[in-house]
């Protein structure tokens, strides 16, 4: 039977299964995840990875600066030390699945991303959303993140991470997790922290102004809700140029897209 992979593709698969998730390797190729994972076992390669549990042990790369801020932002962690439960979690829209797979990979691969979809109400009003979530069961991992200052009740608490050798990347990750990119009907472009820990709110600011001399506004929204807001149009290009100035950085593709789209590709 001949088969539905080139020679070129074949060589492509077997130079980056290893390196790759299956679902990239398709989209690249244009076969489908279960193709692809298919094709990979009938060739005989085997995917071993390993759990890297001491991921946040120090913070000394972009990436792992990236993802404490995205955790402290959008995460939870659970530490019940008479249950022996200790679990890293993070659930975001489905659409935004390859993030999960990007963090997944970058702990080694070896975690499930699971699909929900999930009915809600507010205020009386009913919904239906979708999202993935991943789930880690990892003593090392938790501690680490705990040590980090990020906390089970983050809400609730004074502390926060501190990140000042890998600022631009831990901020983008903040961001990408509990910040927002907008452009009102004016085209004005707007650049919003939310957080409800004023304190860290106003470490970001000090941090922004020392390291551009950008001066940021701190908003109360409710009891337990601020916003650091940058609206200047200059200011607002200034810290996203920072925040995107290497374009393989790790990012969150869809407020990528809107800092792309209305400003070019950075330079």
């Amino acid at each position: 039977m001949k088969s539905i992979f080139s020679d070129t593709q074949l060589e492509f698969i077997k130079n980056n299964y290893d390196k790759l998730s299956y679902r990239d390797i398709g989209n690249i190729l244009g076969f489908t995840e279960r193709q692809i994972r298919g094709k990979v076992n009938g060739m005989g390669l085997t995917k071993i990875r390993k759990f890297n549990d001491i991921y946040f042990k120090n913070i000394e790369s972009p990436n792992q600066a990236y993802w404490l801020g995205f955790i402290y932002a959008d995460g939870y962690i659970i530490s019940n030390e008479k249950l022996s439960n200790y679990e890293l979690g993070i659930e975001i829209k489905d659409s935004d699945i390859k993030l999960l797979e990007d963090f997944n990979n970058e702990l080694g691969g070896v975690h499930n991303i699971i699909l929900k979809h999930n009915k809600k109400n507010f205020n009386g009003y009913k919904y239906e959303t979708d999202s993935c979530v991943i789930r880690i069961y990892s003593k090392n991992l938790v501690d680490d993140l705990i040590s980090l200052n990020v906390y089970q009740n983050k809400t609730n608490v004074i502390d926060f991470p501190v990140c000042d050798n890998y600022f631009f990347d831990f901020l983008r990750g903040f961001n990408d997790g509990d910040g927002c990119i907008s452009v009102d009907k004016r085209n004005h472009i707007r650049l919003q922290f939310v957080n409800a820990n004023i304190y860290f709110l106003e470490y970001l600011q000090k941090s922004i102004k020392s390291l551009l001399g950008i001066n940021g506004s701190i908003y109360k929204e409710t009891d337990k809700k601020y916003q650091l807001t940058y609206f200047r149009q200059l200011d607002v290009k200034i810290v996203l140029d920072k925040l995107y100035e290497n374009s393989n950085c790790q990012l969150l593709k869809r407020k990528y897209e809107i800092y792309k789209s209305y400003y070019g590709s950075p330079a």
